[in-house]
């Protein structure tokens, strides 16, 4: 995975993610979505030729800023797969 920051300010990050399944993304956006203080979050698919994907983040910085929603979307992503590597073990 290669990982662009495309723009960073305390109530908005812009990331390029280049060779890497776009679901993953979309399921970051999702749980952002979830966090108190995070206004937008998306994915748009550049082309799908470029295998390039963009993360945008706009959050109220008065709640919480863009860096620390993303650090809290990512570990509860990662938590979610740990969770789910386990759950398939035991089959």
């Amino acid at each position: 995975m290669e990982l662009k920051i495309v723009s960073i300010r305390d109530d908005f990050i812009e990331l390029e993610v280049l060779n890497e399944d776009p679901s993953i993304l979309d399921s970051l956006a999702e749980i952002l979505e979830k966090i108190e203080g995070v206004e937008y979050s998306g994915i748009i698919i550049e082309h799908p030729l470029t295998n390039k994907t963009i993360l945008r983040i706009r959050t109220n910085k008065e709640k919480i800023c863009a860096r620390d929603a993303l650090v809290s979307a990512v570990e509860l992503l990662s938590s979610i797969a740990n969770e789910l590597v386990e759950k398939v073990k035991q089959f």
